[in-house]
């Protein structure tokens, strides 16, 4: 496991971890993470990919974990630019240092919304989609949707303007978010067309991924609904989708939820599928 930081033409650095592979095979894997997640969620998956013979790549965005150089009060980026500047970078780095291999990716949640906000992703060969979905609040149902109401429309905005960043470690306890960020994410949320409500057709790059893309939702994720899955996951359009919606028993599991993907108990089985999914 080897920690670094490379430069991005924004200004600022970014943090990086590589696993190595002890054989390495003709690919390389990119973790790009959820909202608010430390890219050391991801370690034991990263590991287990690399026992697999597969060099992988995790990294934090801008203003988060060792990313974070700065006070968010006096550090900000947006949602946009963790897709252009802080996504593109990393690819960008891969791709210089294994030119001769395939570029997979895996994005959970939102790595997998703003994918194809960069431009960069024409160099990625398969993708897992690990419950990425659209934040619009329609797609909840009963009091779910109360509560993405009330974030979009007032917790967002309120406590950006209060402090200055998104204290998510008080609401949620993930990590703290930039202010531009935090306002962006919420202003997708309230639009039923999400991202595209804001983008032009230059700034999308949905079209690039013409490789295999499987999409993964489950039962009683509260962050992603199917729905709100299968919405973003069609955004793909030249891609081969491949649809995968997992019952937690057949994993011998009571529950997956948002973020149970990555945890070390589902190694024997959903990560040894994930493999799988990343063949060709």
């Amino acid at each position: 496991m080897e920690v670094f930081e490379i430069a991005t033409p924004l200004g600022y650095s970014l943090s990086l971890t590589k696993f190595s592979a002890n054989t390495p095979k003709s690919k390389v894997v990119l973790i790009c993470s959820a909202t608010g997640v430390l890219q050391g969620y991801y370690e034991k998956f990263a590991s287990f990919l690399s026992s697999k013979n597969i060099t992988t790549y995790t990294f934090d965005y801008a203003g988060i974990g060792a990313s974070k150089k700065k006070n968010l009060k006096n550090f900000d980026v947006s949602l946009t630019n963790w897709a252009t500047n802080d996504i593109n970078s990393v690819l960008e780095y891969i791709k210089n240092k294994h030119p001769n291999s395939k570029i997979d990716c895996i994005c959970h949640s939102i790595g997998g919304q703003i994918l194809g906000l960069t431009p960069a992703n024409k160099y990625i060969n398969n993708i897992i989609l690990v419950a990425s979905q659209s934040g619009y609040f329609k797609f909840w149902k009963g009091f779910e949707r109360i509560q993405m109401f009330f974030n979009w429309h007032v917790i967002f905005p309120l406590f950006t303007f209060l402090f200055g960043y998104l204290p998510s470690k008080k609401i949620t306890g993930m990590e703290n978010l930039p202010k531009s960020m935090a306002r962006e994410f919420a202003s997708w949320g309230r639009k039923k067309k999400y991202l595209f409500h804001y983008k032009k057709d230059d700034e999308l790059y949905h079209h690039q991924i013409r490789g295999k893309i499987t999409s993964y939702s489950t039962n009683n994720d509260h962050f992603a609904p199917k729905k709100a899955i299968d919405w973003m996951t069609k955004k793909y359009v030249n891609a081969h989708i491949i649809r995968k919606h997992l019952i937690p028993k057949e994993y011998n599991a009571d529950n997956i939820g948002h973020f149970g993907f990555f945890k070390s108990k589902f190694r024997d089985n959903l990560w040894n599928e994930f493999l799988l999914d990343l063949e060709t």
